[in-house]
């Protein structure tokens, strides 16, 4: 089976989600489904009708820096597996190199939260890969 993007379909579900009026906001730690937009080449794509599971890590106005996740770990600099949460039987990673700023109507249900401990683990991770001390 040869896996096609819907483009044109994305451009439509970007209009619904437009006039979507939230009166919620996810809190940092959070994991939530989000509407994800169809990628190019190495951007990770949606899987479910547009929807992927994110790590919500800051609110900045009704913007949100989050992290996609996703069920295929890497042994690299740019995947963190989480440890203290884990969906049905299978392990989820974040995608460090794929964080995002999105829009709070892009969020949908909360599928669960981290601990403390490894969300500040998490945020020093991004601290040191986005913002290195100058050597």
């Amino acid at each position: 089976m040869v896996y096609t993007k819907k483009f044109d379909d994305w451009n439509n579900e970007k209009k619904r989600i437009d006039e979507i009026k939230l009166s919620f906001f996810p809190k940092s730690r959070e994991i939530r489904y989000c509407k994800l937009w169809v990628n190019i080449w190495f951007e990770a794509d949606w899987k479910w009708e547009f929807s992927r599971p994110v790590l919500v890590i800051q609110k900045i106005w009704s913007l949100f820096f989050c992290i996609p996740m996703t069920t295929k770990h890497k042994d690299n600099c740019y995947h963190y597996k989480l440890l203290s949460i884990s969906f049905d039987r299978w392990d989820s990673s974040l995608m460090l190199s794929q964080w995002r700023i999105i829009d709070h109507r892009r969020f949908q249900e909360n599928i669960g939260k981290i601990s403390k401990l490894e969300f500040l683990d998490i945020k020093k991770l991004l601290k040191e890969m986005y913002l290195p001390e100058d050597s």
